[in-house]
């Protein structure tokens, strides 16, 4: 398999790589539920955003940089089993090395880690889709915008390159984690950890 080229031999993690190739992956959307997409079309950013986050959980699983469990965190007064995570190694790329380090390097509840992912916002999954961008931007080929990706400016080369070379990847993880038996539980903990960020002066909004 020939090795696929990036930017000064940057990494990237696999959310960035979700990012990119959103077009091909995601159902489009109108404009209240649209994101641009590197590619132009709007994708829905509901599906982009837990996609990329459930697919950060499925790689670092996969990858044996974290476990993931069901199970009764230790400062839990009702005993309720909850999803959650550990962190085995160090070092993920991107996103995946700011999910690793926001379990605190310690088991913790998934909720909490999509948590400290997720800004507090009007929109907390469009401001989580921004940050995602910024590995592309610290790696020169992306000249950022404003808000929720409007104005910006990619390198058409890199760009037209990456999203055929990395989704192959991105299809395969997308659709692996879609089928993780898991699954729903994992989707109805990222949108707590959502409705938990969201800013309620403008809650409609998302």
């Amino acid at each position: 398999m020939t090795a696929i080229e990036t930017p000064n031999g940057a990494e990237f993690s696999i959310g960035a790589k979700t990012y990119l190739c959103a077009a091909a992956l995601v159902p489009g959307a109108g404009i209240s539920r649209g994101y641009p997409s590197p590619a132009g079309p709007l994708v829905d950013y509901h599906h982009l955003a837990i996609g990329i986050l459930a697919d950060t959980l499925d790689w670092l699983q996969t990858a044996g940089y974290a476990q993931v469990w069901v199970g009764v965190p230790e400062t839990s007064r009702s005993r309720k089993p909850m999803l959650m995570m550990r962190a085995v190694y160090s070092g993920g790329p991107g996103l995946s090395g700011r999910m690793l380090e926001a379990t605190g390097w310690a088991d913790a509840t998934v909720l909490g880690v999509m948590m400290a992912l997720l800004p507090f916002a009007e929109a907390p999954f469009v401001s989580f889709l921004d940050d995602v961008s910024t590995e592309f931007a610290s790696a020169g080929i992306l000249t950022r915008g404003g808000y929720a990706a409007h104005g910006n400016v990619w390198n058409a080369e890199w760009l037209s390159y990456l999203s055929q070379a990395w989704l192959p990847e991105a299809a395969q993880s997308w659709q692996r984690t879609h089928a993780r038996p898991d699954w729903q539980l994992l989707e109805r903990v990222i949108l707590s950890a959502k409705h938990a960020r969201l800013d309620r002066d403008d809650s409609w909004s998302d």
